[in-house]
C-alpha cells in the first residue's frame, strides 16, 4: 500500500506506511497551482487570524480567507466549491508550527488532557518545524491538510472529522489533476462518512444528516456503484424535510447516475 503520508516525511514522521486511517474492523464505528489575483490583489483577501494552540498554548496567526472578497463561480457534485480568487480550502487547516499540531480551523480549540497527551507523545516529540509561505499553493495545503489528518488518528478523533478531511485532500488533488491521489482518498471519505452516517451524532462541521447522504451517493456515483448511489441519493430525495436546494441537487445527481449506468449497461452488452 502507498504511503499517504509520503508528504510528512520532511516534518520528522518517517514510518506511517502502514497506518490506518481508519481500522477494519470498526462498525461503531505537484504542480503547483497559483492564485488568480488578475482582478483583485491577494493582500485584499487574506488577513491573518489568531489561534491559540491546545497543544503548547502557543499563540500565532495563519492567513484566513475575508468573507465577500473571493465570489463562488460552481459547485462539483460532490460540493466541492470553485471560487474566482483563491481557493478558501488551502486556507482552512491551522497548523501550530511549533509542535506540529494539526487541525481544520473549526476544530482548533481546547481538546481533552488525554488527547493532548497523544498528541505531545506521538507527533510533538517528532514534528520538525517548518515555516509556510502567506500565499500558499496546493502542494503546502496538502501537506498540512495531511499533517491534520495523522493528528485525527492520533487523538482517536471521530470518523467523520476523518472523512472531511480525506475529502477535502480528494478537492486539493482534483485541482492538481491527480486522479489517483483523489481517488484515494475520496475513498477513505467514503469510508468515513458511512462510518459516521451510522454512529455519530451529526452535524459534521458543516455537513448535516441530509448532505452527508448526499454525498455518499454522489462518492459511490464516482466508483460506478450505481445501485448504491441511487439508493442514498432516494433518501435524500424522499426526506420531506430536505431544503429545496439540496433536493434539486439530489434530483440532478439521480439523473446523472441513472445516465451513467445505462451508458455502463450497454458499454458492457457491446463488448460481449
Amino acid at each position: 500500500m502507498d504511503n499517504i503520508f509520503e508528504e510528512l516525511k520532511a516534518l520528522g514522521f518517517d514510518n506511517l506506511g502502514n497506518a490506518e486511517v481508519f481500522a477494519t474492523d470498526q462498525k461503531k464505528k505537484s504542480a503547483e497551482h497559483s492564485h488568480k489575483n488578475a482582478v483583485t490583489s491577494l493582500e485584499d483577501i487574506l488577513y491573518d487570524k489568531t489561534y491559540v494552540c491546545p497543544i503548547c498554548d502557543k499563540v500565532f496567526t495563519s492567513k484566513a480567507i475575508r468573507s465577500g472578497k473571493n465570489k463562488l463561480m460552481s459547485i462539483d457534485t460532490d460540493l466541492k466549491p470553485q471560487y474566482d480568487h483563491v481557493n478558501p480550502i488551502i486556507y482552512e487547516c491551522i497548523v501550530c508550527l511549533r509542535c506540529g499540531y494539526a487541525a481544520l480551523g473549526k476544530a482548533f480549540g481546547p481538546i481533552p488532557p488525554r488527547q493532548i497527551s497523544w498528541v505531545k507523545e506521538q507527533v510533538c516529540s517528532k514534528y520538525k518545524g517548518q515555516d509556510y509561505p502567506d500565499i500558499m499553493t496546493h502542494d503546502h495545503a496538502i501537506e498540512r491538510y495531511k499533517l491534520a489528518l495523522l493528528n485525527a488518528m492520533v487523538k482517536k478523533a471521530k470518523d467523520g472529522e476523518k472523512a472531511y478531511l480525506c475529502l477535502k485532500i480528494a478537492w486539493l488533488y482534483r485541482d492538481l489533476k491527480n486522479q489517483q491521489q483523489e481517488e484515494v482518498f475520496l475513498k477513505y471519505a467514503l469510508t468515513g462518512f458511512l462510518n459516521a452516517y451510522n454512529n455519530e451524532r451529526f452535524p459534521i462541521f458543516e455537513l448535516d444528516e441530509l448532505t452527508t447522504a448526499y454525498i455518499i451517493s454522489d462518492l459511490y456515483r464516482r466508483f460506478k456503484e450505481y445501485d448504491k448511489a441511487l439508493q442514498w441519493v432516494g433518501c435524500v430525495i424522499l426526506e420531506r424535510n430536505a431544503s429545496l436546494k439540496l433536493k434539486t441537487r439530489a434530483l440532478h445527481l439521480k439523473s446523472l447516475i441513472r445516465e451513467e449506468k445505462s451508458a455502463q449497461v450497454e458499454n458492457q452488452s457491446k463488448s460481449k
